[in-house]
């Protein structure tokens, strides 16, 4: 087994985990095997023991290994869809968050369209139908109809039928669900269903072309009416107040 450097600067405990990290990603300790003993990782790294444990309970928790009690740690089987789990925010997005999300949309989704057309079974169609429907039964309860609204994309992103498309979308339909019920507060109920419908006929159709580009027409109008919302907030905030 390949063997490793010594440390020698500052944050060791930082330094432990990135290099037996590299060590896992770039295949030199393959999945499947026995990783040097706390004791051989403190030899060859030259570190405190304390430091080598420290780092072997991050890869552990970011995935990267299995810590056996009793028998030594052991490189885990993983892979890219469950790597991007980690991308998972823990934290409320700010305006131009929201607003790069969406760029990141109108950048992908239409180009998903052709995929979508190929894909979609009648089932699906019978689905994004019934989702539809309910869009429409719902636009005085905009909690609800924005989680239709989210629903409906990502039926799609299923219907492309890719491992890492569907895990990426599931990742940003989870930041955004905090902020989807504004955005969506924000556009109204009538226009979703404009394009949904739209979409959806193509679909039908199996226009690839004209899917294509009501979706990117769908994403462009959705961040076109975020950032002039936006904008305008900000030229509120910081209009004098007049006094009489």
């Amino acid at each position: 087994m390949t063997r490793l450097g010594k440390i020698e600067t500052s944050q060791i405990k930082i330094q432990v985990y990135e290099k037996c990290k590299s060590m896992i990603v770039s295949g030199a300790w393959a999945p499947g095997d026995r990783l040097p003993s706390e004791s051989q990782l403190c030899a060859q790294l030259g570190v405190s023991r304390v430091s080598v444990r420290a780092a072997l309970q991050s890869l552990e928790a970011q995935g990267f290994i299995e810590i056996r009690r009793g028998e030594g740690s052991y490189v885990k089987h993983f892979n890219l869809s469950d790597q991007l789990e980690l991308l998972l925010p823990i934290f409320a997005l700010g305006k131009k968050d929201i607003l790069d999300v969406l760029k990141f949309r109108l950048i992908t989704e239409p180009s998903f369209m052709p995929y979508v057309i190929d894909n979609a079974s009648q089932d699906d169609i019978d689905a994004l139908e019934l989702i539809l429907k309910k869009m429409k039964t719902n636009t005085s309860n905009m909690r609800k109809h924005a989680q239709l609204d989210e629903q409906f994309h990502f039926k799609l992103t299923e219907i492309v039928n890719n491992s890492v498309v569907y895990k990426v979308y599931r990742i940003l339909f989870e930041i955004f669900n905090s902020t989807w019920n504004e955005v969506c507060s924000i556009l109204g109920p009538d226009a979703g269903i404009h394009y949904h419908a739209r979409l959806l006929e193509a679909i039908k159709n199996r226009d690839k072309q004209n899917a294509t580009d009501i979706m990117r027409e769908h994403v462009q109008w959705t961040f076109d009416q975020i950032k002039e919302f936006y904008d305008n907030q900000e030229i509120a905030e910081i209009q004098p107040v007049a006094i009489d």
